[in-house]
């Protein structure tokens, strides 16, 4: 409810009137009754004769003027609650965040200038002196105190209603308080909800008078609302950056994308945007084009019209530096064509490193890629923290008879519970049925005996269907797959594979699991109603499997010009996919997608031991080097509630690239000597946040008005509000009278009648 200061009118409506020589208003009604009664008596004769409507007209006049001198004479007064002068105080907390910088008020002035010239330069807070003695505070994400208006800036990346509450709140505990008035434009992007705090203010009778600025709706904005990447990316990798907009008033305007590295475009994107106020996403492709933490700046090409620039550029890390290979181990059961080409795809790809361990003959195997003399030397690893040294692993016309149980069971706990890639190629021996490695596959597994005849032979070449020449034809999920990109262009790529050679052969699998996802399969060929996939990966426990079921892959090397690195690149990104997900011993995660600066960071680094389990006996410092080549080191704590999770967390006062180091100085059990330390980046952008959702939140403000027993202006009406103050009641408030006798317009009203009196007795010709 708004309070103003009460009148006649109000005072009657509220039954807060009385009189100061304690007449009761029933004892004035009567009275006024038996002076109308007596004005009637005296115009029962007159000196002329009246028509009864000129009659009643002087009854009227004379008995208002009569009744107007009565209600003077006994002296009414107003019973109300007013603010005591200057014994109560009153907190002014202005928004000074960036979202009060933008210019969508009348005049192309910004919110700021506007509170300045309706508060400052208007005299309200002149006004507001009068009566309190005012206290000044800024908020942002923060608050602080402030000697007036001046000490504004409008830097403030974030907003947080609740926390500059609480802060005023600590701040003027103990002194008599007579209310708040908070000016912001509502934008608030914090996580709690300051209508909880207001209540709490309305409890103890201490009102907050909310001022709200800034349009309701930002009538033509274009703004980037998210861009999700990988943090991470493999050299030569293509990755894609999902862009998320939204905008006002462009409803199917056509606007470029563009990302930029420095002052290179590497890549554009002309997208149509959708209907206005809902966030749309758009997908864009990007290969990294050096070894190193690199910070792409996304732009949206500015429209005519547009109230807010700042949100159409968003900043990104993408960290290509120089890592560690990942090792995958590669068991082949005969020295095939598919062998020796995948072996050559990844030779110069230093990202990744193939242990191969390749079956000859009976009983003879042919080791590469290996890092030492006894890596493989005994075969397939015989226990599980061996095996677990790798990312992934890669079986390829190997019979079910190599691995005993224990291997089968541990290849299965490889992906389940370590979180590596497994990918089985070409043919699968039909003892792989019912066995560990059915469960891992994104394909069911059917026995020879069991198909249609048109469906056996294998992959076997012929004239048999299954070993005929024949196009793979793409799924739609595997047109937009990074796995199979060879090209980042859309038109580009597809003409691509459309010059890739025939393959030739098909292993036929039963159907495909729920949840599986098909990216390649064979134009023509079916099983029960479903083309038999040529290509097709799946989630499994913590890790991924898929399954290659062909074995002529090494045709788009052979049959294309030497120069084609077609068959590389599906290769490369293929095994990079299966490895990459598996965890590191060391991994390190940020709370959020980016920062800003005062943001705070918190980092959480989880620690596994040589099996590959939650190490709680870790000692872990974190090494953190600032844009200014600053470094800091400080200690990581273990979190008690979570096993192998250490936390820690410092603020950021620079924009820029952080580079961090965790170190790992003490493992449980004998820890790998390249599995101590690990490396991380993260940016610290300009923020988006208050530019984003940034049109006046009025509902916001007027619930926190509510809550507290306070009231909500719009900046247009701000000059109410010291009145509105004064007269509203708040736990300092004093019980006061005001006179009503001598209001001007009282004298006014009866000089008026008096005068409708005299000219009309002077025209009927009365005396």
């Amino acid at each position: 409810m708004q309070y103003t200061e009460p009148n006649l009118f109000t005072a009657l409506s509220e039954g807060n009137l009385s009189f100061a020589y304690g007449i009761s208003p029933l004892l004035f009604l009567l009275l006024a009754a038996l002076i109308v009664a007596a004005v009637w008596l005296t115009y029962l004769k007159t000196t002329r004769p009246l028509t009864p409507a000129w009659k009643a007209f002087f009854i009227t006049v004379r008995s208002s003027v009569l009744v107007l001198l009565l209600f003077c004479l006994l002296r009414p007064v107003i019973t109300t609650l007013q603010v005591s002068p200057q014994e109560t105080y009153l907190g002014v907390i202005f928004d000074d965040s960036q979202s009060m910088t933008i210019t969508d008020m009348a005049g192309s002035d910004s919110r700021r200038d506007v509170v300045n010239e309706a508060l400052v330069e208007g005299g309200v807070l002149d006004d507001l002196a009068e009566s309190f003695q005012l206290r000044s505070f800024r908020f942002d994400k923060q608050a602080e105190r402030i000697a007036d208006a001046d000490g504004l800036s409008g830097s403030g990346t974030a907003s947080s209603i609740n926390q500059a509450l609480e802060f005023v709140d600590a701040q003027l505990n103990g002194l008599p308080l007579g209310g708040l008035v908070l000016i912001t434009d509502g934008a608030d992007n914090s996580e709690i909800d300051p209508v909880i705090k207001a209540a709490d203010f309305g409890t103890r009778q201490v009102p907050i008078f909310t001022v709200g600025v800034g349009q309701e709706e930002i009538p033509q904005d274009i703004g980037i609302v998210d861009v999700n990447s990988n943090k991470t990316v493999l050299e030569g990798s293509v990755f894609n950056v999902s862009v998320g907009l939204n905008h006002q008033g462009y409803e199917g305007q056509e606007v470029e994308l563009s990302v930029k590295d420095g002052d290179t475009v590497v890549e554009t994107q002309v997208v149509t945007l959708g209907a206005e106020g809902v966030t749309r996403r758009y997908e864009m492709e990007l290969t990294p084009e050096r070894p190193e933490a690199i910070v792409y700046d996304l732009q949206v090409e500015l429209q005519s019209g547009e109230i807010i620039e700042q949100n159409n550029v968003y900043s990104f890390l993408v960290d290509n530096t120089e890592k560690e290979p990942l090792d995958i181990l590669y068991i082949e059961g005969h020295p095939r064509n598919e062998y020796k080409f995948i072996r050559r795809a990844v030779e110069s790809d230093t990202s990744l490193r193939l242990a191969t361990y390749l079956q000859t003959g009976p009983e003879k195997y042919y080791r590469q890629g290996i890092e030492s003399p006894t890596e493989l030397s005994e075969g397939f690893p015989r226990d599980r923290e061996t095996l677990f040294q790798y990312e992934a692993l890669v079986l390829g016309d190997i019979e079910e008879s190599f691995f005993n149980a224990d291997q089968l069971q541990m290849i299965q706990d490889f992906v389940a519970e370590r979180g590596g890639g497994f990918l089985m190629s070409g043919m699968i021996d039909e003892e792989f049925i019912a066995t560990p490695i059915a469960d891992i596959l994104p394909v069911t597994l059917v026995e020879e005996g069991f198909l249609p005849s048109h469906l056996r032979g294998g992959i076997r070449r012929g004239n048999h269907p299954t070993g005929e020449l024949y196009y793979p034809r793409l799924t739609n999920n595997g047109e937009f797959s990074p796995l199979l990109r060879l090209a980042s262009d859309d038109g580009e790529n597809g003409l691509l594979w459309r010059q890739l050679p025939e393959l030739q052969g098909v292993y036929v699998t039963g159907r495909i699991k729920p949840g599986a996802t098909v990216l390649m399969e064979h134009p023509l060929l079916q099983y029960q109603n479903q083309a038999l996939p040529v290509l097709a990966s799946q989630r499994y426990g913590s890790g991924r499997s898929m399954v290659v079921s062909t074995a002529s892959t090494w045709r788009w090397q052979m049959m294309m010009p030497f120069a084609d690195q077609s068959h590389e690149t599906l290769w490369r990104q293929m095994l990079r996919w299966l490895a990459v997900s598996a965890p590191e011993r060391i991994t390190i995660e940020f709370d959020r997608e980016f920062y800003n600066v005062g943001d705070e960071v918190n980092i959480t680094a989880t620690v596994l031991d040589d099996s590959y389990e939650a190490d709680n006996n870790a000692t872990l410092y974190m090494q953190t080097t600032d844009p200014l080549d600053q470094i800091t080191d400080m200690p990581m704590e273990w979190d008690i509630e979570e096993d192998g999770v250490y936390r820690a967390s410092f603020t950021v006062e620079e924009e820029g690239v952080y580079d961090l180091l965790v170190d790992v100085a003490s493992v449980a059990g004998e820890g790998a000597s390249d599995g101590s330390e690990k490396g991380a980046a993260f940016v610290v952008t300009p923020s988006l946040r208050e530019y984003n959702n940034a049109a006046m939140d009025s509902g916001l403000l007027a619930r926190i008005a509510e809550a507290s027993g306070g009231s909500f202006f719009d900046i247009a009406n701000a000059s109410q509000l010291a009145d509105t103050i004064e007269f509203t009641p708040n736990a300092y408030s004093r019980e006061v009278q005001i006179d009503l006798w001598d209001q001007p317009w009282l004298l006014a009203l009866l000089i008026a009648l008096l005068c409708i009196d005299w000219i009309a007795r002077r025209l009927r010709g009365l005396s």
